[in-house]
């Protein structure tokens, strides 16, 4: 791993750590990727917490490739969209390599909640996201 991938790493923590939930705290690690600033950043991803509000859905830390990928690879062509195919897969190779490695992408399914075996933390969640995504959408290693 980079220096400049654990520093994200760090830094996402430590939002999470300030209060931040898991999707704002990996979402916000790239802001400086995506030329958004942190505070609209932080708004756009408030209600993708605690398992997209409720543990019933997808983990917020991973749910970030998804906002990530749209701000890196969109076109932005309001009159003729064309660039949600590849926003579309790069959310998926992240959702995909997220679901190898933790056995699940359920917030509920990775803390245990049902079966009282939790697969992953939420910081070990937004570590493995923050990996995640800086590789797979901005090429750090």
């Amino acid at each position: 791993m980079s220096d400049t991938t654990s520093k994200r790493v760090e830094e996402a923590l430590n939002k999470h750590a300030k209060g931040y939930n898991c999707a704002q705290s990996v979402s916000c690690a790239f802001c400086d990727k995506t030329g958004i600033d942190e505070e609209t950043m932080f708004r756009f991803t408030e209600g993708m917490g605690l398992g997209m509000g409720g543990m019933e859905g997808t983990c917020g830390a991973i749910s970030a490739a998804a906002v990530l990928s749209g701000l890196k690879n969109s076109s932005a062509r309001l009159d003729r969209p064309d660039s949600k195919r590849s926003s579309h897969e790069a959310s998926k190779k992240c959702l995909s390599e997220f679901k190898e490695q933790n056995k699940s992408v359920i917030c509920k399914d990775l803390k245990g909640i049902e079966t009282g075996k939790v697969l992953r933390s939420c910081n070990d969640c937004i570590a493995d996201a923050v990996r995640i995504i800086d590789h797979e959408l901005f090429g750090e290693e």
